[in-house]
Protein backbone atom coordinates (compact mmCIF):
# COMPACT_ATOMS: atom_id res chain seq x y z
CA UNK A 1 0.00 0.00 0.00
CA UNK A 2 1.34 3.37 -1.03
CA UNK A 3 1.77 5.79 1.61
CA UNK A 4 -0.51 9.22 1.01
CA UNK A 5 1.03 11.86 -0.13
CA UNK A 6 1.40 15.04 2.46
CA UNK A 7 -0.98 17.73 1.64
CA UNK A 8 1.49 21.13 1.87
CA UNK A 9 -0.27 23.65 3.92
CA UNK A 10 -0.26 27.44 3.62
CA UNK A 11 3.11 27.86 5.82
CA UNK A 12 4.47 25.08 3.93
CA UNK A 13 4.25 26.11 0.82
CA UNK A 14 4.85 29.59 1.49
CA UNK A 15 8.48 28.80 3.16
CA UNK A 16 8.77 26.25 0.36
CA UNK A 17 8.64 29.38 -2.15
CA UNK A 18 10.48 31.23 0.42
CA UNK A 19 13.64 29.15 0.10
CA UNK A 20 13.69 28.63 -3.25
CA UNK A 21 13.95 32.23 -3.78
CA UNK A 22 16.30 32.79 -0.40
CA UNK A 23 19.12 29.65 -1.37
CA UNK A 24 21.12 31.12 -3.89
CA UNK A 25 21.71 33.74 -1.50
CA UNK A 26 22.38 31.69 1.59
CA UNK A 27 26.27 29.89 2.65
CA UNK A 28 25.77 26.27 1.44
CA UNK A 29 26.29 25.09 5.08
CA UNK A 30 22.65 24.40 4.55
CA UNK A 31 20.23 22.13 2.50
CA UNK A 32 17.43 23.91 0.63
CA UNK A 33 15.19 21.42 3.05
CA UNK A 34 17.20 22.70 5.83
CA UNK A 35 16.37 26.57 4.89
CA UNK A 36 12.81 25.46 4.38
CA UNK A 37 12.41 24.03 7.92
CA UNK A 38 14.01 27.02 9.43
CA UNK A 39 12.03 29.43 7.13
CA UNK A 40 8.42 27.91 8.53
CA UNK A 41 8.47 29.26 11.82
CA UNK A 42 9.74 32.35 10.34
CA UNK A 43 6.32 32.37 8.04
CA UNK A 44 4.59 31.47 10.80
CA UNK A 45 5.61 34.51 12.80
CA UNK A 46 4.41 36.88 9.57
CA UNK A 47 1.29 35.29 8.95
CA UNK A 48 0.71 35.72 12.84
CA UNK A 49 1.86 39.31 12.44
CA UNK A 50 -0.35 40.10 9.62
CA UNK A 51 -3.54 39.05 11.36
CA UNK A 52 -3.23 40.34 14.56
CA UNK A 53 -6.12 42.54 16.16
CA UNK A 54 -3.43 45.29 17.28
CA UNK A 55 -1.36 45.51 14.52
CA UNK A 56 2.62 45.93 16.05
CA UNK A 57 5.10 45.24 12.71
CA UNK A 58 7.93 45.11 15.39
CA UNK A 59 7.64 41.78 15.91
CA UNK A 60 8.27 40.94 12.38
CA UNK A 61 12.12 42.53 13.23
CA UNK A 62 12.87 38.71 14.39
CA UNK A 63 12.51 37.35 11.03
CA UNK A 64 14.92 40.02 9.94
CA UNK A 65 17.23 38.93 12.45
CA UNK A 66 16.92 35.40 12.09
CA UNK A 67 17.94 35.13 8.67
CA UNK A 68 21.27 36.80 9.19
CA UNK A 69 21.65 33.93 11.90
CA UNK A 70 20.54 31.61 9.61
CA UNK A 71 23.33 32.14 7.40
CA UNK A 72 21.32 34.15 4.69
CA UNK A 73 23.13 37.81 5.50
CA UNK A 74 23.89 38.65 1.88
CA UNK A 75 22.21 41.82 0.59
CA UNK A 76 20.72 39.72 -2.10
CA UNK A 77 19.01 37.67 0.81
CA UNK A 78 17.55 40.88 1.90
CA UNK A 79 16.17 41.89 -1.65
CA UNK A 80 14.88 38.12 -2.32
CA UNK A 81 12.77 38.06 0.77
CA UNK A 82 11.31 41.30 0.17
CA UNK A 83 10.10 40.18 -3.06
CA UNK A 84 8.91 36.91 -1.68
CA UNK A 85 6.68 38.70 1.04
CA UNK A 86 5.62 41.30 -1.56
CA UNK A 87 3.94 38.69 -4.37
CA UNK A 88 2.97 36.18 -1.80
CA UNK A 89 2.31 36.90 1.90
CA UNK A 90 -1.00 37.69 1.33
CA UNK A 91 -1.83 35.46 -1.74
CA UNK A 92 -0.72 32.65 1.04
CA UNK A 93 -2.09 34.25 4.48
CA UNK A 94 -5.45 36.28 3.56
CA UNK A 95 -6.73 38.16 6.32
CA UNK A 96 -10.45 38.15 7.53
CA UNK A 97 -12.80 40.42 5.73
CA UNK A 98 -12.45 43.19 7.82
CA UNK A 99 -8.68 43.51 6.92
CA UNK A 100 -9.21 42.86 3.13
CA UNK A 101 -7.81 44.72 0.58
CA UNK A 102 -6.07 48.58 1.27
CA UNK A 103 -5.20 47.52 5.05
CA UNK A 104 -3.76 44.19 4.24
CA UNK A 105 -1.18 45.51 1.49
CA UNK A 106 -0.49 48.14 4.22
CA UNK A 107 0.12 46.00 6.55
CA UNK A 108 1.97 43.61 4.42
CA UNK A 109 4.44 46.49 3.18
CA UNK A 110 4.83 47.15 6.57
CA UNK A 111 5.76 43.99 8.10
CA UNK A 112 8.35 44.49 5.02
CA UNK A 113 9.71 47.28 6.04
CA UNK A 114 10.25 46.08 10.17
CA UNK A 115 12.18 42.54 8.34
CA UNK A 116 14.52 45.34 6.79
CA UNK A 117 15.16 46.93 9.65
CA UNK A 118 15.70 43.75 11.91
CA UNK A 119 18.22 42.53 9.21
CA UNK A 120 20.15 45.46 8.90
CA UNK A 121 20.44 45.48 13.06
CA UNK A 122 21.65 42.05 12.92
CA UNK A 123 24.36 42.92 10.35
CA UNK A 124 25.53 45.68 12.11
CA UNK A 125 25.83 43.33 15.34
CA UNK A 126 27.38 40.62 13.61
Amino acid sequence: MSAIPEVPTAIGSFATIWSRALYPATRRELTRDQLTALLMPLAEQLRDALHQDRFDPRQARAVGSELVRCHSDEPDALDRTLGVMDAYLILYFPPPEPLSGPIARARSARLQHAVAAGFAEALRDK
